[in-house]
């Protein structure tokens, strides 16, 4: 497939997928939010001290406000992504009560704070999606803030961290997506209903 039809095939698949996704009510939406936070495999990776980065949920995104609270309650150091003025890699910065909010790019609410963590320090990050298949690959917006911050990850054999877990609702799931090579692969995704890992890459 060349890359302009996957270039195309991407652009007609997120606009199916923002139509799905804002067809969900605000109701299924707080609904799924708590549900992510009582899954097993997530309450595993929210232990005291580890460095979890999450972000601020915007234009339908999965709501992450109920995950973000049980972190901080269970003694994580929580970080938020902002997304640079110039550049493709985003900076992560810390959330506590010493935080000063702020609009930044894109008119994304961020935290100021003197704190921040490296991409490559961060134990757990959850990642915003348009979609996703059963590989974990990732389709997000497009701007390729993610796929540039986290590109160190795909020259890696073993050791792999941060776990990348995308966030999405199970109307997401497509059956495959058209990647590229710079397209981000997930450790998993916890949608309101399943933790999906993948099955083959």
């Amino acid at each position: 497939m060349s890359s302009l039809t996957i270039s195309t095939a991407k652009a007609d698949l997120r606009r199916s997928l923002r139509h799905a996704r804002a067809a969900i009510s605000v109701e299924q939406r707080l609904a799924a939010a708590w549900a992510v936070c009582a899954s097993p495999q997530i309450r595993q990776r929210l232990r005291r001290g580890k460095k979890i980065a999450v972000y601020v949920p915007v234009g339908g995104e999965f709501p992450t406000w109920p995950l973000i609270l049980t972190a901080l309650h269970r003694g994580c150091e929580v970080y938020l992504p902002r997304t640079p003025r110039f550049g493709r890699q985003l900076q992560f910065v810390r959330l506590d009560q010493n935080s000063i909010w702020q609009l930044g790019k894109f008119n994304i609410p961020v935290p100021f704070h003197s704190e921040h963590c490296s991409a490559k320090s961060l134990d757990t990050v959850f990642v915003p999606l348009l979609g996703f298949d059963t590989r974990c690959a990732r389709m997000g917006q497009g701007g390729g803030y993610y796929d540039t911050t986290f590109a160190f990850r795909r020259v890696r054999r073993s050791w792999q961290k941060p776990k990348l877990i995308g966030l999405g609702f199970a109307v997401q799931q497509v059956e495959a997506l058209p990647i590229e090579p710079w397209d981000l692969l997930l450790d998993a995704v916890q949608t309101e209903c399943k933790y999906l890992q993948p099955l083959h890459r």
